[in-house]
């Protein structure tokens, strides 16, 4: 669960958000294991956009832990169903593949962890027979860009070892890509959580976005000067049930 507080972020930019977890089995004190699970997660509000982009179909419903289960025959992809399990207020979902898209597949993916749903967000315990491998949850934020955040204990992107910005939240750094395209990024590490902000992600309404390897030097320089405008007024971030 994220708990973020931002300066001039509506509630509907907030309510906008979107998460992917991965999971798998301790199979004991081995560490490696080729059994990989994956769920995304979403606000039960983005259930007509997840339905209408598979152009899907509903299958079947069916009551689980407190909540509702219910699968989707795909239309462009005849061998593939969409599932989601919906509580109270968010969502998680995925795609199932023929011959492991029956219901009871859905149930042993979705069951490995127990999920908690809550209005301030979407929690998931692995208990003492799995292991959580990545938790991401990404916010687009219009005229800023994407924030991508993290708990600082399980982060893809290492914390600098050097001093950073200071800010009441925390501390900011300036990154550079290290692979494909060449872009800048910004990291804000707090007490529980890495936050990292794609500034080109997420134009203003009305506007085409860029590519990064499209700006000009000048427009690279001003958007990373409005994130790290944005970053430097985050109040605070927290990762945490």
């Amino acid at each position: 669960m994220v708990a973020l507080d931002l300066d001039g972020v509506s509630a509907e930019e907030l309510h906008s958000w979107t998460g992917h977890i991965r999971y798998t089995p301790r199979y004991g004190a081995r560490g490696n294991t080729a059994d990989v699970w994956a769920l995304e997660l979403a606000p039960k509000s983005s259930l007509g956009a997840g339905i209408n982009s598979i152009r899907g179909t509903e299958r079947e419903r069916f009551a689980y832990n407190g909540g509702e289960v219910v699968i989707y025959d795909c239309g462009d992809i005849p061998d593939a169903r969409w599932a989601t399990w919906m509580g109270p207020w968010n969502m998680a979902h995925g795609m199932f593949y023929a011959p492991q898209w029956e219901a009871d597949d859905v149930l042993q993916v979705l069951s490995r962890v127990q999920w908690t749903d809550t209005p301030e967000g979407l929690t998931a315990s692995p208990g003492r027979r799995f292991n959580l491998q990545l938790m991401q949850y990404f916010l687009p934020v219009a005229g800023v860009g994407t924030l991508q955040v993290e708990p600082k204990s399980m982060t893809s992107t290492p914390v600098p070892g050097w001093r950073g910005l200071s800010t009441q939240a925390g501390e900011i750094w300036r990154m550079s890509s290290s692979e494909g395209p060449k872009y800048e990024s910004l990291m804000l590490a707090t007490e529980s959580a890495v936050v990292t902000l794609d500034p080109w992600a997420v134009p203003r309404k009305g506007r085409q976005g860029q590519a990064p390897q499209a700006r000009s030097a000048q427009e690279e320089g001003d958007a990373l000067g409005v994130a790290a405008d944005f970053l430097s007024r985050v109040k605070s971030a927290r990762w945490g049930a």
